[in-house]
């Protein structure tokens, strides 16, 4: 591409916010990653979401790429619209029915293809791992520390 786009992609859960979203046993073990309410009212921003916010701000295009399932994604717009991030788009891929690592890499393979520049940010390593051999920038959230909300 030759417009110096880029794109930031973000991780939501352990990323931009702290959620008590977690596996559980039986049956429907990620009911909690569906859960709009829980999501809503639980969810804590962490520092990450700054930097969400300023590269925003500054004409760059955000992406959310989660593994909560595609039912929650206008939950989780929602959710950044409450603190000032306006996404381009949030991919989900718990119900998509595969690797989720795979899956991110995938999408991220697409954004490739559309911006000059993928920057991203998950607090899982098996996903920064796939994403950063096929070229992407990949960075582990836990280092960002600028101001917290």
């Amino acid at each position: 591409m030759e417009n110096n786009s880029k794109a930031f992609v973000f991780d939501l859960d352990g990323t931009l916010f702290e959620t008590i979203a977690c596996i559980q046993e039986g049956d429907d073990e990620f009911i909690e990653f569906r859960d709009a309410t829980k999501l809503l009212r639980s969810s804590k921003p962490l520092p990450l979401l700054a930097l969400a916010r300023r590269v925003k701000r500054e004409g760059h295009m955000v992406y959310i790429l989660t593994a909560r399932a595609c039912a929650i994604a206008p939950t989780i717009a929602r959710l950044l619209r409450i603190y000032g991030v306006e996404a381009e788009y949030v991919y989900c891929g718990g119900d998509a029915g595969t690797d989720i690592p795979e899956y991110k890499r995938d999408i991220l393979e697409g954004l490739a293809q559309e911006h000059d520049r993928v920057y991203f940010y998950d607090d899982e390593e098996p996903n920064r791992i796939l994403a950063s051999k096929i070229g992407i920038r990949s960075y582990d959230p836990s280092g960002y520390d600028d101001v917290p909300f």
